[in-house]
Formats: C-alpha cells, sequence, structure tokens
C-alpha cells in the first residue's frame, strides 16, 4: 500500500486488524550518532591541545581556549555516551498497538481516545505522522519543544519497519478504537 493510498483511504471496507508493531532505529541511524560525537570528541581534544600550545605564543589567549576545549570534551564525551546507550539497547522506538501510540522520541504513550487526527506527511525523502492530540504538552518529553501548530510530529524514516505499514497499523488502530 503506497502513501497516497494511505492518504485516500476512506474506511468503506474492513480495516485490517490492529495488532502491535514494533520499530526499532536501523543499525546506521544509531552507528551515525556515535561517530558523529567521537568526531566532535577528537575535534574538541584539538582545541584543548592547541589551548596548550597557545600558552608559548599568546599567553592571554591559551586558557580561555583551553577552558573551552576541554568544556566541549565534557560535553562529547557525556553525547558520545548516551549515542552508545542508545546503540546498544536496541529498545523499540516506535510502538503501535491497541493502546496507543508510542514514540519514545517524543515522550510517553499517546491512547487512541486522545488522538483526534492521523495525517502522514512528505516534505521531502524523509516520512512523517503529523498526530493531532487535545492536550499535546501531556505527552512530550521534558526536553521535545512542541511545534507551532500544536501537532506532534513522529519521523517513520530511518526505522526497520517500512513507513507504509506504520501508517497503515495506526490508521487501523485508530479506526477499532
Amino acid at each position: 500500500m503506497s502513501l497516497g493510498a494511505l492518504e485516500d483511504y476512506a474506511g468503506d471496507d474492513a480495516p485490517p486488524a490492529p495488532q502491535k508493531i514494533e520499530a526499532r532505529l536501523m543499525p546506521w541511524a544509531a552507528g551515525l550518532g556515535v561517530v558523529s560525537w567521537g568526531v566532535a570528541l577528537l575535534v574538541s581534544l584539538v582545541i584543548f591541545y592547541f589551548g596548550l600550545v597557545m600558552g608559548s605564543i599568546v599567553p592571554w589567549l591559551a586558557l580561555p581556549i583551553t577552558v573551552l576545549g576541554v568544556l566541549a570534551a565534557l560535553f562529547s564525551v557525556w553525547r558520545l555516551w548516551r549515542a552508545m546507550r542508545v546503540r546498544k539497547a536496541d529498545a523499540p522506538v516506535l510502538v503501535i498497538g491497541p493502546e496507543g501510540y508510542h514514540d519514545s522520541r517524543i515522550g510517553r504513550l499517546i491512547p487512541w481516545s486522545e488522538i483526534d487526527s492521523l495525517t502522514p506527511d512528505q516534505p521531502g525523502t524523509r516520512i512523517f505522522l503529523r498526530i493531532a492530540v487535545r492536550d499535546p504538552r501531556r505527552y512530550l518529553r521534558r526536553r521535545v519543544r512542541l511545534p507551532r501548530d500544536g501537532v506532534l510530529v513522529s519521523s517513520l524514516s530511518e526505522l526497520d519497519v517500512r513507513p507504509d505499514e506504520l501508517v497503515a497499523a495506526a490508521l487501523a488502530c485508530k479506526a477499532a478504537s
């Protein structure tokens, strides 16, 4: 079933029985975070070393550059550690089931009764599912910002389940609730 066919789904025929689907990040997507924060750590260590070398050339510039390098290295180590935990965990990122829609990148489980509409969106090569809920702030994690239009956005790309299967499962579960 194509994405266009899902948008035209009118519900005239009986929707497929809802089933629980779990989607995990593709290994290359999780590994990309580890590689990028590893490179950031190397760059921050180069800045730190540059600050130490600058002490002999321009003494007043050595301390700020060294401190910047140390802070950048500490931040990069923390982010690298978190990226490695995500890669190692292999936990489902997205769970669609009869009880609701749960995207761990957004926040907590959203019951189907709270969801007003589900709209697939493909602005470029990535596919998103726009979820209109009654009170979106209840379902967000602390550090996730709410989009301007108040609709939660869930990325269906970079997962090990095809986006059209995820959209079909979400629409079937929503129709069954």
